[in-house]
């Protein structure tokens, strides 16, 4: 069931449901969701000599590589962060965001927001019951001219979701990576079991080779 806008002003005053700062509760809560603000941090991609991630060296290198790949800019009040077409980058909300056991969310942009081609988030739409800490936008300006994104706008909207309680909080969810943020991180693919698995078939066969 998804919350309207007197049960998300309800969990707000309890304090099951925390988010912070609301600098304009109404103009912020809608009749089914909670508009989120940008925050002033960003992590843009380089362009890079490597043609791809070398998966075949340590996990400390790999980690290396990707943080390398990116680099963070901090955008002062006031100030604009321009955001060209095609461009892809990281952003952080403004808010601090506690989600109780009982509560899921869903983020999505605005469509004031979408009508000149800004999308909010690639694939990083669910919010998991018990996460704690600031959403990552992921920014790609789909339109034909140039954005100015200035921190404190509002460009997306959360939605909440009722559920029973979750028996594994995501702050407690063993490979859950993301928790606590107070800023934008690079990705950790690499970290993922399944993608360690691989790493660990590519090795051995580099190694095998090598032995013969």
């Amino acid at each position: 069931m998804i919350l309207t806008d007197k049960q998300i002003v309800k969990e707000l005053l309890e304090g099951q449901l925390k988010i912070t700062p609301i600098l304009n509760a109404k103009k912020q809560i809608g009749s089914s969701s909670l508009d989120i603000r940008l925050g002033t941090e960003f992590r843009y991609l380089k362009y890079k000599k490597q043609t791809h991630f070398d998966l075949t060296k340590d996990l400390d290198d790999i980690r290396s590589q990707i943080e390398e790949y990116s680099e963070v800019v901090h955008i002062k009040p006031m100030e604009a962060f321009i955001l060209h077409p095609g461009d892809f980058v990281l952003a952080s909300t403004l808010e601090y965001i506690m989600i109780p056991p009982y509560l899921s969310a869903r983020l999505e942009g605005r469509s004031t927001w979408g009508r000149v081609g800004l999308q909010i988030h690639s694939t990083a739409g669910f919010v998991d019951p018990g996460f704690q800490g600031m959403l990552t936008f992921e920014l790609n300006n789909l339109g034909k001219l140039p954005l100015s994104l200035y921190p404190g706008i509002r460009i997306g909207q959360l939605s909440f979701n009722r559920m029973e309680g979750a028996s594994t909080l995501y702050v407690n969810k063993d490979g859950s990576k993301f928790g606590g943020l107070t800023g934008t991180k690079s990705s950790t693919f690499y970290a993922d079991y399944d993608y360690q698995k691989i790493l660990k078939n590519i090795k051995n066969g580099k190694n095998e080779k090598n032995e013969h």
